[in-house]
């Protein structure tokens, strides 16, 4: 009688592990794979967001050139704090670097600014680059 109930506590241990473990080992997979969407988002905004200042600042819109270029700024500060990538914490720190003449010349309005928003934009695509991609 004892080793019947050993059986079927074995049997009914086996049975759960059997239906639990491929939906746990699934679950994992999607969530590595939301991370990594999560993290390619993060980044597509963040390139948007150069971009958006890069226009701006071309139709002589510095004000608001100003702003978005800040929003910018914040988010990429944010993304190069994550342990994600040291390359790309280490571009975008590169980038960071950058914050105080831009934000100086965007708010006197100068147009040479033009080249450091390039350089950013070219920087931040570097940065976000999906891995796998030229």
């Amino acid at each position: 009688m004892k080793n019947r109930v050993i059986v079927i506590a074995v049997v009914v241990v086996a049975a759960f592990l059997l239906g639990f473990l491929p939906q746990y080992i699934k679950a994992q997979h999607l969530e590595s794979e939301l991370h990594t969407a999560q993290q390619a988002n993060a980044g597509a905004d963040l390139r948007d967001l150069i971009a958006q200042a890069y226009v701006q600042a071309n139709q002589k819109n510095f004000g608001l050139a100003a702003e978005t270029a800040s929003r910018y700024f914040n988010r990429a500060r944010e993304m190069a704090s994550q342990p994600s990538n040291a390359t790309a914490k280490s571009t975008l720190d590169g980038a960071l670097s950058l914050r105080d003449k831009v934000t100086a010349q965007l708010a006197k309005g100068d147009s040479a600014v033009m080249g450091d928003l390039q350089d950013l934009f070219n920087r931040t695509q570097q940065a976000t680059r999906a891995a796998g991609q030229p």
